[in-house]
């Protein structure tokens, strides 16, 4: 996961920078009815790395959901504080290549869901090559997205670590050389 880290039983990391520094997610820890399942249900849910990913969203709710709390639409789902953390760990972290990832998947979604409600005949088996040629393209494109996501390569938090990024560890080096 990229903003919430979870332990190796499942739990989410209540003190993590991710969670103690953002005054939505402190309100789903706190609201009576909601708390750390209903903010580990907002990071599968919404995180570019969830293992739900691949599911469409409403399917990733329902999953989520069912594997949480045992039915596919819990009653907390519709609460605006929840709501509201939803938004929020969707806006920090926004990332235009995956936002393009999962907007070329919906539709390649979208084309094969059409396609297997096609009856091909005659008049229908042009329409199919475009459809065809069309969704080529697409893929052609989304490949061309995940290389460049590939070349960026791990996502790294930007606070929190208590690590020294690459530029920070360098002058760190050559301030030490100097003494």
């Amino acid at each position: 996961m990229y903003l919430l880290q979870l332990s190796r039983v499942g739990d989410i990391y209540k003190d993590d920078d991710g969670v103690v520094a953002v005054p939505e997610f402190q309100k789903v820890l706190k609201a009576e009815g909601l708390g750390a399942d209903a903010m580990k249900y907002v990071a599968l849910v919404c995180d570019y790395e969830s293992p739900y990913r691949h599911f469409t969203e409403s399917e990733r709710k329902k999953a989520v959901s069912k594997d949480l709390y045992g039915d596919y639409k819990w009653k907390g789902e519709d609460s605006p504080i929840l709501l509201a953390a939803i938004d929020k760990y969707n806006e920090l972290q926004f990332d235009p290549l995956d936002e393009q990832l999962m907007a070329f998947n919906k539709k390649i979604t979208q084309f094969t869901t059409y396609m297997n409600g096609m009856h091909i005949d005659e008049d229908t088996a042009e329409s199919l090559q475009k459809i065809m040629i069309g969704i080529e393209k697409i893929y052609k494109t989304r490949q061309t997205l995940i290389d460049a996501i590939e070349r960026r390569g791990e996502r790294q938090k930007i606070a929190g670590d208590k690590k020294l990024s690459f530029l920070e560890r360098r002058k760190e080096m050559q301030e030490q050389s100097k003494n």
